[in-house]
């Protein structure tokens, strides 16, 4: 019984090591500076986004979907950068 407890316990534990282990690799990797390279590609994803939104072979609901994935795209964008991108 004292073993199984023991078991237990160490798996516990390294189920709780490795989600604080997962978190701090998160932290670090939200708290890196962005590249301008980092910046281009996410204003580049943002148009290609805004192009397959007005793409006329699509639905009117798959563009209306895409042009919201667009418009939360731009402000995550500006959440980041600032509205004029620096």
């Amino acid at each position: 019984m004292a073993a199984d407890k023991l078991k237990f316990h160490l798996v516990m534990a390294g189920c709780g090591g490795f989600v604080v282990l997962m978190l701090a690799a998160l932290a670090w990797v939200c708290l890196q500076p962005q590249t301008v390279d980092v910046q281009a590609a996410e204003r580049h994803a943002i148009e290609q986004c805004l192009q397959r939104s007005e793409d006329a072979a699509r639905s009117e609901i798959q563009r209306r979907a895409q042009a919201d994935s667009c418009r939360e795209m731009r402000k995550q964008y500006v959440h980041k950068f600032g509205a004029d991108g620096s």
